[in-house]
């Protein structure tokens, strides 16, 4: 049986990603797919927990900067006592984080789709361990700063921003940015105030929802004033 580690890196606060280490080792990541998964995406969505039927996830993505561009894909399988990482393929244009764009089980099955083998054997864990190792990191959420929890309960409390604009927390400071689309290349950006993040999220979302815009909120101070 093989032993698996998951290790958030933290050294970026505000963008905790997560190696998968095999037997202590990063076997998954190679030939340009070495981009590690946002910790939210990968442990907050459940990807790592098997489905029926199974479900390809992406380990890693392209190092590129672009995650989607190639990522190293592979199926997580329970059979009885065990749980198998299999079946690996290089996968692209399908994934922007661990879960695929689309709600379908396996996007390297359908047509149109481009994927390739890769030379990566399959890895067996003992499923109560694995079972215990995935569910200790799902619920360590030590890792979440406080920007970004003010945008996790902004899109919860307002799932119809989410629709609209885009929010991430910013690669420095305390703050957050917001955009029309994640690759927008002027941002704007808002200082973050001192308050719960749930109080914070709750006042922004209701600045947004009235119309007013971000980059106004910021310059007027409005989200502080508040």
């Amino acid at each position: 049986m093989n032993r698996l580690t998951i290790h958030v890196d933290r050294t970026v606060p505000n963008r905790p990603t997560v190696r998968l280490l095999i037997d202590g080792q990063d076997v998954l990541a190679g030939d340009g797919a070495d981009q590690p998964n946002d910790a939210e995406d990968l442990l907050s969505s459940g990807a790592l927990v098997p489905q029926d039927p199974p479900r390809r996830i992406a380990f890693y993505g392209c190092g590129c900067g672009e995650f989607g561009c190639s990522n190293v894909a592979g199926l997580v399988v329970r059979r009885g006592d065990v749980v198998e990482w299999t079946d690996f393929r290089t996968v692209t244009g399908e994934y922007h984080g661990a879960l695929p764009i689309d709600p379908v089980p396996d996007p390297a099955v359908e047509e149109d789709v481009w994927s390739t083998a890769l030379d990566l054997p399959t890895f067996r864990f003992d499923a109560d361990l694995y079972d215990t190792t995935v569910r200790a990191a799902m619920t360590d959420s030590s890792w979440e700063t406080w920007p970004r929890a003010v945008v996790r309960h902004l899109l919860r409390q307002y799932p119809d921003l989410g629709q609209r604009m885009a929010f991430w927390a910013a690669r420095e400071g305390d703050a957050i940015e917001v955009a029309l689309h994640l690759s927008a290349a002027d941002p704007a950006r808002l200082e973050v105030p001192r308050g719960r993040p749930e109080a914070l999220a709750e006042r922004l979302g209701a600045l947004l929802d009235a119309g007013i815009g971000a980059r106004r909120i910021a310059d007027d101070g409005l989200w502080t004033a508040g």
